[in-house]
């Protein structure tokens, strides 16, 4: 019998859980023009979130 499962593994730190991804619904709103998409890095304006770093803190 086959008993590999890959969503278990032994860790180092038991107590730790794995990480979840969380991805939220997205209205479809507007494009940004193709120049300016290229500039931003996404063509959504709604995903258009620049890292601002130690601003945030």
């Amino acid at each position: 019998m086959y008993d590999y499962n890959p969503y278990v593994q032994d860790y180092a730190f038991p107590s730790l859980k794995l990480a979840q991804a969380y991805v939220p619904l997205q209205k479809y709103v507007s494009l940004y023009p193709p120049e300016e998409a290229i500039k931003k890095g996404t063509i959504f304006p709604e995903l258009d979130m620049p890292y601002v770093g130690e601003k945030m803190r």
